[in-house]
Formats: structure tokens, sequence, C-alpha cells
């Protein structure tokens, strides 16, 4: 690939951020471009009227809001983006709200800011989406009333997850409640432990995977990980009488999800198979 930067090709991103110092004095540059600068003095004003913001000068000049960019809070920062997208739209032109939308767009992408920019400039956390699209296909096998406690903890799980700031404690115990409630509608006199998960499942990925001596052996390696699975979960359950755990890492936290998703999809296939 040629004329790519050297770093786009060659340094590795890492973990997302929810800020950046380099993304702010990008976004800050674009209130120079000839598309937004004729404008600056009235998005001032807008985004006083409607976020309770000032910005330095009343924005008259495109440094007054690169000094606002660098300096203002996170929050205020992700809503600026959206508001001037608005005002762009209603106030200029389409074309120019859509510049505006590509041009953050692209710095956040080449930043690694943790958020994806939605087509009407509304900013949500960028786990939202892959968690929400790896929910999905869990969800798909749920639509029976029998399940309906279980889609009403995934609800939760994501709600909290999608707040501001993001609740991944919250978020995580849901998910594991899900799984409990799904893992106890399948054996009624069963708990969520290492030992029944294995005494209980381990028959039934025999039935499912017969004829196929790997699968077999692969899936119940699967069942001792979903028994860690959820005894490295209940590390973050509240127990009466204990002092309240900590707030998860959010990187362990939105592993652990996206796993319990993947159970989550996992035991209904294993337990629709059994039925039919």
């Amino acid at each position: 690939m040629t004329g790519e930067r050297f770093t786009s090709l060659y340094v590795q991103s890492g973990a997302s951020v929810s800020d950046s110092g380099r993304a702010r004095h990008r976004v800050g540059a674009l209130f120079s471009e000839a598309a937004i600068s004729a404008h600056i003095d009235g998005l001032a004003a807008y985004l006083s009227r409607n976020l309770g913001v000032p910005v330095a000068g009343n924005g008259q000049f495109p440094s007054h809001w690169q000094q606002f960019i660098r300096e203002c809070r996170t929050t205020d920062f992700l809503d600026t983006i959206t508001m001037v997208h608005r005002y762009l739209f209603w106030h200029l032109s389409e074309s120019a709200a859509n510049w505006w939308l590509d041009s953050v767009r692209q710095i956040f992408n080449e930043e690694n800011l943790g958020y994806v920019i939605d087509n009407a400039g509304g900013l949500h956390p960028r786990i939202d989406r892959e968690f929400q699209r790896n929910l999905a296909s869990a969800v798909a096998g749920l639509e029976s009333e029998r399940y309906q406690k279980v889609r009403e903890l995934i609800d939760i799980s994501s709600t909290n997850l999608c707040s501001d700031p993001p609740n991944y404690r919250q978020s995580w115990r849901a998910t594991l409640s899900a799984v409990d409630v799904l893992f106890g509608l399948m054996f009624p006199y069963a708990r969520l432990t290492r030992s029944d998960i294995e005494r209980r499942l381990s028959p039934m990925v025999e039935r499912a995977y017969a004829g196929d001596p790997t699968a077999q052996k692969v899936a119940q390696n699967m069942l001792a990980a979903f028994g860690e699975w959820v005894e490295a979960s209940q590390q973050y359950c509240h127990q009466p009488g204990a002092t309240e755990s900590p707030h998860p890492p959010a990187d362990v936290a939105i592993l652990a999800i996206s796993q319990g998703a993947s159970l989550l999809r996992w035991l209904v296939g294993l337990n629709d198979a059994q039925a039919s």
C-alpha cells in the first residue's frame, strides 16, 4: 500500500481511548477550514445557547475555537461534535454537515478514539456497537415467552454498558444473571457452578457432536472455560454482608461481557438441538 502514513501501517493502535490531545488539536484545526470558518461566530452563540458552555472571545476567530476544544471537558468536546453538525445542517447546508462528520470520523479513527458517530452526528461508545452486534445473534433464539427474563437481563446489561459513564460492573452482573437464568431453564434443579456445568452439559455436548470426536473434545474444553468464566464473573457479584466489589477495568469487563454473550448463544443452540 503506497502513500499511507508510517504510523497507520506499522504502529499498533492498542486499546481505544476516551479522549486524546492529538484528536482535539486536529478537530480544533477544522475551524480554520473554509467550509466552516465564515460561520463560527453564529456557531458559538448556538453552542452557548444549547450546551450552556461559553467559547472564548465569542468564537469570532478559529483560535478561540481551538482554545475551547483544547480546554473543554470530554463530555463537552463530544457534545460539540454533535452540535456543530446540527448547526451546519440546519443553518448552512447538508454538504457542509457531511464534510464535518467525515472529517471528524477520520480523526477519531486515526487517533483511535473509542466512539462511533452516526449519520445525525450522535456519538456512541464503540464497544456499544460491537457488543450489540455480538448480542444480536444470542438473542435471536430467545424470542419465545419462556426466555423473557433472559432478554430482560440482556437489556439491563446493554443499558448499563451504554450509560454515561458506562457501568461495567452492573453490565457484567446482568450478563452473568442472564446466563444463570438460561442455565436454570435448561436444568431446573442445577446451580451455575463449575461442577454442575460439567455434570449437566457434558452429556448434552456428547449428543450434540456425536460422531465427531474432535468437536466433542473441543466442546468439553469449552465447558471447562465456561466454568472458569462463571467463577471469574462471580468475583464482581455482590454477596450479602460483604463489601461491595470494585469496578472492573473496562477492557476486562468488555472481554467478559462479550464472552457471556457468546456463551448465551451457544447454550441456546445446544438447548434447541436437544429439544428438537
